[in-house]
């Protein structure tokens, strides 16, 4: 039996704006720009059928999937396995700082070749363990009783997923659904969500 995920990023943040690195450890709101990235995503996925909505539990993917489940009267449900990627000691740092501070590091974490998934900041995950965790949690879901699922998630989580399935994306951007499908045991990268 098919099943339809939409998975996409929380809207913007003050850290976000500053360029400033959130991982687990820094909890912000959206800011309104985020809010309006998030009130466009409803609009996007207005015909997408989504039953319910898993978010993280940090507060801005809190905050994206519940004006997302509010304009599709879907209800959401946290789900600790999407939270942020732990960035460690690079956490609420800017990307400049984090080049000074970990220069053997930063580069194999923005690659988005296989020989660098081991890669991960001091007190961190790998982005192996990101991608491992987030796949995890999505075939738990898909035993679920919902044909479609909208997930709420960050960017480190988009990015090591959306890897998995061969896609390579430097940056994912705010409120941008991805469609994944699961079928046969198996999920498959379909693309950008669009009506």
């Amino acid at each position: 039996m098919k099943k339809d995920f939409y998975v996409f990023r929380h809207g913007q943040t003050d850290m976000n704006l500053a360029g400033r690195w959130q991982g687990q450890g820094i909890d912000m709101p959206l800011n309104s720009t985020g809010i309006k990235e998030a009130e466009e995503l409803a609009k996007e996925l207005e015909n997408s059928g989504i039953e319910i909505i898993y978010t993280s539990p940090l507060l801005r993917a809190v905050q994206t999937a519940e004006i997302v489940a509010e304009a599709l009267e879907a209800p959401i449900r946290i789900e600790e396995g999407f939270v942020e990627g732990s960035f460690g000691e690079a956490e609420g740092r800017t990307k400049p700082e984090i080049a000074m501070m970990f220069p053997d590091i930063i580069g194999a974490w923005e690659s988005l070749e296989p020989e660098t998934m081991d890669t991960f900041f001091s007190g961190g995950e790998s982005k192996r363990e990101i991608q491992k965790r987030v796949m995890d949690t999505l075939h738990k879901i898909a035993q679920e009783p919902y044909q479609v699922v909208g997930i709420s998630a960050h960017s480190a989580v988009l990015r090591c997923l959306i890897l998995f399935f061969g896609v390579k994306m430097q940056r994912v951007p705010h409120g941008t659904p991805f469609h994944l499908i699961f079928e046969n045991d198996e999920f498959s990268f379909n693309d950008k969500y669009s009506k």
